[in-house]
């Protein structure tokens, strides 16, 4: 076969992550699904859990093309990049034999190659007569945010924490914690996420170290997965601090909103000094050469929109994973910094530029658009079912934008019982009006359903954001059809010229 797979009669699917396949086509013969590793991306939101795949077996149903698919035909070499609303993963790229088969189900047939059966995996085929929809599952995941502090060093103007010198006591950090680990027994969670914030957490890393044991001797007690991470502005960390990270496998996001001026206008000290250099040295001195790879979140807003490729820039050439975030405006805050509509498509457009030229190797997709998740769910996030957020002060909230609205947790100790009776209501994307038909409503979920209410007043309708997201997609699932086509082997240096 040559080298760009065009004139191949092996029918070739490229794909982001490991799929399950009951059959032989993931063998090289015909057909070939490759597939990368993935890699998970940190911000500072309640992330959604993705809907399950569908189970496939051998049977004389007969399937046709799933309908709203997605469809990239601008990739080199022949290649197309499909996507499924269904899709459990992510985007598919085919080549030229693979989207002929796929093409051979607009009339209903039965699965009969190896390669029918890995295009049902990705939902791309779905049965006749069989209900669209994405079948039932257990959550798998319960993340919790624990607000260590409401003091911070920083003075960031889109911060919605009132700053005061009020911390988490360790007792109240403990206690939280063994309520957090019973509520995820209870519920039936397999693993824990727990995101240490504030302010800034790290004021108080003594208290961060006294937690996370805690909370690993806690998760081996209970038999459950343990993830922690630190999300921090990255200006007080210290070469002993990443250590301990590293050694207790303990994550790291950090803040960085632009290069030099533009990230010290939008996130400086209390004394009005810029942070942007205090945050190079420690990635750059402390955090890289120690092997610690933070996650780099950045906040776009109207300070700022102008100048993401160039943040973009010096974050991939740093080989960092990062994630760009729209500006959410605090519910308390009478301000507003969010960037005109199309002056942020334009910023955000020169920012892809900028991936495309780069293309780095390791998976991207999931940091490119805002609360935009690949692999489909149904809820923008896991506020109500799997997301709870605990104050200073030990009380319970349904998201960290509303600290202000915490109650005392339960009694019974089932913390999930304190946030699913909570204001903000678990809608799905299939219940918002307009979303019910487009596309994407899979990936975007209608969007964050608080910032939804505060522009709308109401829970049931799509994101304001709903026309930057149609803007952006398709030129982020491109993208992601680049990469896998570099990572494969099937891209050229000239293909982008």
């Amino acid at each position: 076969m040559n080298a760009s797979g065009v004139g191949s009669d092996d029918p070739i699917l490229l794909v982001a992550y490991p799929v399950r396949l009951e059959d032989d086509c993931a063998c090289p013969e015909s057909p070939r699904v490759l597939t990368v590793e993935a890699s998970a991306f940190e911000n500072d939101c309640a992330c959604p859990q993705a809907a399950p795949s569908l189970l496939l077996r051998s049977t004389p149903t007969l399937y046709r093309q799933v309908e709203q698919a997605y469809v990239e035909e601008t990739l080199p070499h022949a290649f197309r990049l499909l996507l499924s609303p269904y899709a459990p993963q992510g985007p598919v790229v085919v080549n030229a034999a693979a989207w002929a088969r796929w093409q051979h189900f607009q009339q209903p047939q039965p699965l009969s190659e190896p390669v029918d059966f890995c295009l049902a995996e990705q939902a791309l085929l779905w049965p006749v007569n069989v209900p669209v929809r994405f079948p039932s599952s257990r959550l798998q995941t319960l993340t919790v945010w624990l607000h260590v502090t409401n003091a911070c060093n920083l003075d960031c103007p889109y911060c919605y924490v009132r700053k005061s010198s009020a911390h988490m006591r360790e007792e109240i950090g403990l206690q939280a914690l063994r309520q957090v680990f019973q509520t995820a027994h209870k519920r039936g969670f397999q693993s824990v996420k727990l995101k240490y914030a504030g302010g800034e957490a790290t004021l108080h890393f003594g208290l961060l170290r006294k937690l996370a044991t805690v909370a690993q001797k806690l998760a081996l007690e209970t038999g459950q997965r343990l993830e922690q991470v630190i999300l921090s502005n990255g200006t007080l960390l210290k070469a002993d601090d990443i250590l301990w990270m590293l050694d207790n496998d303990v994550r790291l996001m950090i803040s960085l909103d632009g290069l030099g001026e533009i990230h010290d206008r939008q996130r400086p000290t209390r004394s009005g000094r810029g942070s942007f250099e205090r945050v190079r040295y420690v990635l750059e001195k402390i955090a890289l050469p120690a092997g610690m790879r933070p996650f780099i979140t950045v906040t776009i807003t109207r300070r700022n929109h102008n100048h993401i490729a160039e943040v973009v820039r010096w974050v991939l050439e740093r080989e960092l994973p990062l994630s760009l975030n729209f500006y959410r405006q605090p519910l308390s805050s009478e301000g507003d910094l969010a960037a005109e509509e199309e002056a942020l498509i334009q910023g955000m457009r020169a920012a892809y530029r900028v991936y495309e030229e780069l293309l780095p190797p390791q998976p991207f997709l999931n940091g490119l658009l805002d609360r935009v998740k690949i692999g489909g769910h149904l809820h923008a996030c896991g506020v109500g079912s799997s997301y709870l957020v605990i104050t200073h002060e030990g009380k319970i909230a349904q998201c960290q934008m509303i600290l202000e609205q915490a109650t005392p947790p339960p009694q019974d100790g089932d913390l999930l019982t304190t946030v699913q009776q909570g204001f903000i209501p678990l809608i799905s994307v299939e219940q918002k009006t307009g979303c019910a038909t487009c596309r994407y409503r899979y990936l975007c979920a209608g969007g964050c359903p608080l910032e939804t209410y505060r522009r709308t007043g109401r829970w049931d309708v799509p994101h304001p954001n709903c026309r930057i997201y149609k803007a952006l997609l398709p030129e982020a699932l491109r993208l992601e059809g680049l990469r896998l086509l570099k990572v494969h082997g099937y891209l050229k240096a000239s293909s982008l010229a």
